[in-house]
């Protein structure tokens, strides 16, 4: 399942009708500066207690393993002149809700804050803040490299970061910043959601079995050398000298 998140209200109305999808954002904002976008089959359900002018959150289902699993998906904006520094309560109202429901989460975030952890050239205090938070919670940090995802005429820098709960991030493949237009001065991140993946069954290459560290191991568990089991009685009386392995 391949997802994304538009973090900039420029470019809501064109990315809507050009995909024919589901916009998700707060309509009672005049201005939203959040909004998420769905395609194909991917149902959304809207948390209307985590959609806000700065934060949309969705539920949406994929199925990994013929096994249907229930996320949050989410697209933050964390005010470059707000007085407090990031995470926004809001948005930490939303990680704390998926830690008690349990639900993974899934966050496109567009952090206004600098850190060399997501690839920038420099650290300030916004970046410091806002890590200093991440590392309480149990979200991974999915940028890699540091190609800028806010480029205008004068600098570029890297202040969208995309962030997972820890056994979701292990499902994320082919994260990268894309050179799309955007119409915004965000460029887009992709990435992929792996769904359906096969359920590998554990097995064993008897080929591939090293014999003679099987058999030491096993004449150590049993206490000395093995002797010869002719009978049922002789299997039961060794049976009892023997540790599980």
């Amino acid at each position: 399942m391949d997802l994304w998140s538009s973090l900039s209200s420029k470019s809501l109305g064109f990315r809507g009708a050009q995909l024919g999808g589901n916009i998700f954002y707060n309509t009672t904002s005049n201005i939203p500066r959040t909004c998420i976008v769905t395609t194909g089959v991917v149902k959304a359900q809207r948390l209307v207690q985590f959609t806000s002018r700065d934060l949309t959150a969705v539920l949406v289902t994929h199925r990994v393993g013929g096994i249907a699993k229930t996320i949050v998906l989410a697209s933050a904006y964390l005010p470059y002149d707000s007085s407090d520094l990031p995470p926004s309560t809001e948005l930490a109202d939303l990680v704390e809700y998926c830690k008690e429901q349990e639900r993974p989460l899934l966050v496109g975030c567009d952090t206004n804050a600098h850190h060399i952890c997501w690839g920038n050239s420099n650290t300030n205090r916004r970046g410091e803040a806002l890590l200093e938070y991440l590392i309480t919670t149990d979200l991974d940090i999915l940028n890699t490299g540091n190609s800028p995802t806010f480029v205008v005429s004068s600098r570029q820098e890297v202040i969208d970061i995309s962030l997972a709960s820890n056994d979701l991030a292990q499902e994320i493949i082919n994260w990268k910043v894309t050179d799309e237009k955007s119409l915004s001065d965000h460029r887009h991140i992709h990435f992929s959601l792996q769904s359906d993946r096969p359920q590998i069954s554990a097995w064993r290459n008897l080929r591939a079995t090293r014999w003679n560290s099987f058999r030491a191991n096993l004449r150590s568990r049993m206490g000395g050398r093995m002797t010869s089991l002719r009978t049922v009685e002789d299997v039961e009386k060794r049976s009892l000298f023997c540790r599980p392995l």
